[in-house]
């Protein structure tokens, strides 16, 4: 089945084989045969510019103070230009709050002193609905490459310090020659139906009357279907047949891929399992559709750009 529209972060704009990282180019190289450009990443938020219209990632052609004593990672090339990403996550001259860091709905802004008036470090779940599909391809790279960066220090075979490779997209180890190359974690989320129903479910933390999807992580030895089964299971009691796969989506959160499937239940009756989820419960599509156009807020589903908003739409609209 194909979609004119896809998830958002499901379209690459980056130029990135590994020729381009290839270990006989330096950076140094790269800025004297192309004008390069510069994102800027701060604790796993990267650096926008807001203007008149929706927020738009900021680009910079130089290479800022801030960075002196840094290593960056090329991310690739972008219409004919390099572009590399910096993190200053131990800069101290960054304000606003940091309270809501790391949180499921950080809508803080935060500000460098040293960085262009008006842009400011924002939380990617706040923007999804704003994002171009550019913005998002290149803020998936960076925030997927970046958080892999920052957790894998060492190696896992001997314990010894990790040295970068490949302009950050490969870590060697000295001692026992080891390499280590950016991992992904595949989690299949499944819209499941019964009828006109689907089944809708809440995280713990998710914000107050917020549904979606129920999802979670392939197991090693496990096949895609075996995954969706179990999950569905596991987290609501119900047993599932007919898994068809539907689409992806990359979800730089930290670093998943979600594997987006269609099931059908066998039984309708629901236990959940509480250490999974707070609350799980069967829709119609109606209720959906009112939810979806804002007449019923008895409660919301997951923001626009995420892939459980995309299979919901779909269903709604008919097409899944």
């Amino acid at each position: 089945m194909t979609f004119t529209d896809l998830p958002l972060f499901s379209k690459a704009f980056l130029q990135k084989e590994a020729h381009l990282r290839n270990s006989k180019n330096t950076s140094k190289t790269f800025f004297k045969e192309k004008s390069a450009k510069h994102i800027v990443i701060w604790k796993g938020k990267l650096l926008f510019e807001f203007k008149e219209t929706n927020p738009t990632l900021l680009i910079l052609n130089y290479v800022s103070t801030i960075f002196k004593g840094l290593d960056s990672i090329f991310l690739g090339e972008l219409d004919g230009k390099y572009l590399f990403l910096w993190d200053i996550s131990k800069s101290k001259k960054v304000r606003g709050s940091q309270e809501l860091l790391g949180n499921f709905n950080d809508t803080e802004k935060n500000s460098h002193e040293d960085l262009p008036k008006g842009s400011y470090f924002c939380d990617l779940r706040s923007l999804l609905p704003f994002l171009s599909e550019v913005d998002a391809s290149i803020c998936a790279s960076a925030k997927g490459i970046a958080e892999w960066q920052r957790v894998t220090k060492f190696c896992t075979n001997c314990g010894e310090k990790l040295i970068k490779e490949s302009f950050g997209w490969e870590k060697s180890c000295k001692n026992c020659k080891k390499k280590q190359f950016p991992r992904i974690d595949p989690v299949v989320i499944m819209l499941v139906k019964k009828g006109n129903k689907i089944l809708l479910g809440r995280s713990h933390q998710w914000p107050k009357k917020m549904l979606s999807c129920l999802a979670g992580f392939v197991e090693p030895g496990e096949s895609l279907e075996e995954a969706a089964k179990r999950e569905v299971f596991e987290e609501s009691g119900i047993k599932t047949q007919n898994i068809k796969y539907i689409t992806n989506q990359p979800w730089p959160f930290p670093s998943s891929l979600m594997i987006g499937c269609t099931s059908e239940a066998q039984n309708v009756k629901i236990k959940i399992d509480h250490n999974e989820l707070e609350d799980a419960i069967w829709v119609t599509r109606e209720k959906v559709f009112r939810v979806l156009s804002g007449s019923d807020n008895s409660f919301f589903v997951a923001r626009k750009g995420a892939i459980a908003r995309f299979l919901i739409e779909k269903w709604v609209e008919g097409l899944i």
